[in-house]
């Protein structure tokens, strides 16, 4: 099968149940060091995968917001949570997309092809629930991310996420 390796089956993807939260919190606390690694400044410090429990168990089977999760036979090899936004303004269009929280594969498994089959499941399931396109956002220093949505045919749309700062440390008065 494409993505598989060699002699094993791609692993399964399905909604993930509140059986899943601690793999979950364990492949999310890993996204959190990347971040924390790559901008100190603005992320915290990873702690303990528990910490989180709350925040991923909010992605579960929810209204408006799922968890899918890559599984073998034994582990959880990772994960995509993926909610629907709905934006209105007086000067927009009315706009329901989905939006990519976070995605992460355990690394003895990327480049295997499951990044690819969790983010179809996500936008199979927003585009069912009337989603008209997949947002997401991703930090310039993750390259590995910005390939993988490149990949799988996603552009770039706007670079948000451009702060400015002042050169003094002075605290403004």
């Amino acid at each position: 099968m494409a993505g598989a390796t060699p002699g094993h089956d791609m692993p399964a993807v399905r909604e993930a149940t509140g059986a899943d939260l601690d793999a979950i919190c364990a492949l999310g606390a890993a996204v959190n060091a990347i971040h924390h690694e790559a901008w100190p400044h603005v992320f915290a410090p990873a702690a303990p995968a528990h910490r989180d429990r709350a925040h991923w168990a909010r992605f579960i089977a929810s209204d408006h917001a799922t968890t899918f999760v890559a599984v073998d036979a034994r582990d959880v090899l990772g994960y995509a949570v993926v909610g629907l936004v709905e934006e209105s303004h007086r000067l927009l269009q009315p706009l329901r997309f989905g939006r990519i929280g976070s995605i992460r594969i355990a690394p003895s498994h990327q480049r295997l092809g499951l990044g690819r089959a969790l983010m179809r499941a996500a936008e199979t399931w927003a585009q069912a629930r009337g989603a008209g396109e997949i947002r997401l956002e991703v930090w310039t220093f993750n390259a590995a991310a910005i390939a993988l949505y490149a990949e799988l045919g996603h552009a770039v749309r706007r670079c948000a996420r451009t702060t400015w700062r002042r050169r003094s440390r002075q605290r403004l008065t």
